[in-house]
């Protein structure tokens, strides 16, 4: 008899889930496939080496209403400074209405809880060269269900490279 046995972990998995929800019209019509194309607002969240690009501000808003009176929000400004550095700051936020209580054998207590997850990010993106660029994008996390909170810091890393045959490589790591 032969036998395969393979670990399944999937601890820590679900902590900041928010996150993984793609935004814009754009990214998400091209099934989430935009790291090496981002180079507006939302490249903080898809590779924040696509702001080293940017030669004006640029300021970026989605909201989209999801169901059960959920709401997903992300906001972002970038500004380029001198010598090709940008710098910006976002905001992703899960919001949710209230919702009642239920217990077991006491279905009807009255009492109601909320919902809500938010990400505050800084972006740094450089160009290295014409052609490579460069981005950070440091994140403050907080998620909230009832009386229990949880906070927590993440850092993103992108790279952006434009090849002299028309395309773009990028790599993003969150």
């Amino acid at each position: 008899m032969l036998s395969f046995a393979f670990p399944v972990d999937k601890a820590g998995t679900m902590a900041a889930k928010f996150l993984s929800a793609r935004i814009g019209p754009k990214a998400v019509a091209m099934g989430g496939a935009f790291t090496a194309i981002a180079n507006d607002g939302s490249a903080m969240y898809w590779n924040p080496a696509g702001i080293g690009y940017n030669r004006i501000r640029n300021i970026y808003v989605n909201h989209s209403d999801w169901i059960a009176d959920i709401s997903f929000d992300y906001f972002s400004i970038s500004v380029p400074l001198k010598n090709s550095h940008v710098l910006g700051i976002n905001i992703t936020s899960v919001t949710m209405g209230e919702m009642e209580v239920t217990r077991y054998g006491n279905e009807d207590t009255g009492e109601t809880f909320s919902a809500s997850d938010h990400a505050f990010g800084i972006t740094y993106a450089m160009n290295l060269t014409d052609r490579f660029s460069v981005g950070f994008n440091g994140k403050y996390i907080q998620e909230k269900i009832a009386n229990n909170h949880a906070n927590g810091w993440a850092l993103d890393i992108g790279t952006l490279f434009e090849t002299p045959y028309g395309f773009r490589l990028g790599t993003s790591i969150s």
